[in-house]
């Protein structure tokens, strides 16, 4: 267990293929995986929902930076193979992980983004993770 301390809406870059990272691999080969302390002191990998009523997904990242920007400075993670994350997900029913998702919270408003982009760019980035009992 690594990385810092202590959904709907996640939008995919890419996803995990079966053999590993779409796109390219991380060094190592090894993803930074956001996780969550469960009640046995132990901990369990993070999932989202794309949208409303759609299947659960994976979450995997090719680096650091990208999942603090998508998740927050706070949120934990552990590095995995692309096959090992798999693994983990294949018994509760998940066969698809999102590789570098930009954003992981609430549903983002469908407003033109591009009509608020001056005020946007001037935002500070806020995430929201809606709690695992919730699904």
């Amino acid at each position: 267990m690594s990385g810092g301390g202590g959904s709907e809406g996640g939008v995919s870059e890419g996803s995990v293929s079966e053999g590993g990272v779409s796109g390219g691999s991380p060094a190592g080969g090894l993803l930074y995986v956001p996780v969550r302390p469960n009640p046995a002191g132990a901990f369990a990998v993070r999932t989202a929902r794309p949208g409303a009523g759609q299947r659960r997904v994976g979450l995997a990242f090719t680096a650091e930076g990208l999942l603090y920007a998508a998740l927050g400075e706070t949120q934990r993670w552990t590095r995995l193979s692309a096959p090992a994350l798999r693994a983990l997900l294949r018994p509760l029913g998940i066969d698809d992980v999102r590789l570098d998702p930009v954003y992981v919270g609430p549903q983002m408003p469908t407003a033109d983004v591009l009509d608020y982009a001056p005020v946007l760019a001037e935002a500070e980035r806020q995430t929201q993770w809606l709690p695992d009992e919730v699904w």
